[in-house]
This record gives C-alpha cells, sequence and structure tokens, in this order.
C-alpha cells in the first residue's frame, strides 16, 4: 500500500507543478491565466485541475501517514508536524473535491470569498509553514536528506518570490514553492538506505604465536 501512496504522491506532484508552472508561464507570457484557473469559470480543465489538486493532497497526507515511524523516529515535534499537515492535506483535498463536484454538478464554484475561500487559504498558508518546518527537523537524518533539503529549499524559493513580485515581474507565482512542497512531501515515500552508526563488530584476533 505504502508503494502505491508514493506512486500516487510523486504523480500528484508532478500534476500539480505542472498544472501550477504552466499557470505561471501563461500569465507571464500573456497577461492571463490557463483556462484551468477559476478566471474562465467551470470547464472540463478547471475540473480536471480540481480533481488532480484533490487526489494529490490525499496522497501526500496518505505518504505521511504510512510513513510515519520512519518521519517521527521518536521525535515529538515531527510527529506534531507531521499530524498538522496531515490534517492541512486532508482540509485541502475535501475542499478541491467537495468544490470540484458542486462545479460539476451545477456549473458554479463555491464562494471564494466565503467560508470556503478563508479556510483554503489558512490551509495554503500552513502547508507551507509546516513543510519548511518539517524539512528544517529532518535535516539531521542521513535517510532523509532528499525530502530534507527539498523541504527546506521552500524557504529561499519564497523569499526569491516574494523579491520577483516586488519588482513587478509578471513571473512572481506561488507554483515555484508548490512544487517543491509536493515533490518534498512526495519523496519522503521513497525508499532509503539508513545509515547504520553502531561500532564495526571485530573478528576473533589471532595469537601470532598460537596461530
Amino acid at each position: 500500500m505504502s508503494k502505491f501512496l508514493t506512486f500516487a504522491a510523486l504523480a500528484g506532484a508532478a500534476g500539480l507543478s505542472a498544472i501550477a508552472i504552466n499557470d505561471a508561464a501563461t500569465f507571464a507570457l500573456t497577461g492571463n491565466y490557463s483556462a484551468a484557473s477559476d478566471e474562465f469559470g467551470v470547464n472540463p480543465l478547471y475540473l480536471a485541475s480540481g480533481l488532480v489538486h484533490g487526489l494529490a493532497y490525499l496522497a501526500f497526507a496518505g505518504v505521511l501517514h504510512a510513513h510515519r515511524r520512519r518521519v517521527d523516529d521518536g521525535s515529538r515535534l515531527r510527529r506534531v508536524i507531521r499530524l498538522a499537515l496531515i490534517v492541512v492535506f486532508l482540509t485541502l483535498a475535501a475542499g478541491m473535491l467537495a468544490n470540484t463536484a458542486v462545479s460539476a454538478a451545477t456549473g458554479e464554484m463555491l464562494d471564494g470569498d466565503g467560508l470556503y475561500g478563508a479556510v483554503a487559504t489558512v490551509s495554503f498558508l500552513l502547508m507551507f509553514v509546516g513543510s519548511i518546518a518539517l524539512g528544517f527537523s529532518l535535516l539531521r537524518r542521513p535517510d532523509m536528506r532528499l525530502p530534507a533539503w527539498t523541504l527546506v529549499a521552500i524557504l529561499p524559493a519564497l523569499l526569491l518570490t516574494i523579491l520577483i513580485a516586488v519588482s513587478g515581474s509578471p513571473w512572481a507565482h506561488p507554483a515555484y514553492v508548490e512544487a517543491l512542497v509536493c515533490f518534498g512531501i512526495a519523496f519522503i515515500g521513497l525508499p532509503t538506505r539508513r545509515v547504520d552508526q553502531r561500532a564495526p563488530e571485530v573478528g576473533p584476533v589471532l595469537d601470532p604465536v598460537r596461530g
């Protein structure tokens, strides 16, 4: 089951990153968002994007749960961060899937300025904060270097995005940070070799006289 979740998380990370970066590039080059955004109303691409987002968030939560022992490794801090991220991802998944279902059934989106929008915004921000915190907490773990450094990279990427926005460039977009979050969480499910820090066993010493 954990292998399936890891595959789903990696596929979800690739899908979400492609959607987000395409949106960023489309806006930077044309001044308009992509057809998958809510700017164009309910359409097949918008519904597909919502479904991909919802399923990917579920996969991320699943990876964090399936690999809970390896992530926590006896640390209460990492356990709290991991559980908080699971709640955040489940909240985002529920919101995305609910909005997709309502949009498909009625042709209308959920109110982005109401409770749905507020919860989604807060959850999105907490996803960034929690992912950065988890990354820093895993830095000293040799077996978790790939996910740790990917998640830690969110911080400089976020600062760079802010600088790009301040400069007035149309390339400022949360897509780059979101991609690091997605892949950083998905990488947790990849198999790793745990470094054995125990002293090596010493074999019997032969007496040079007795042989």
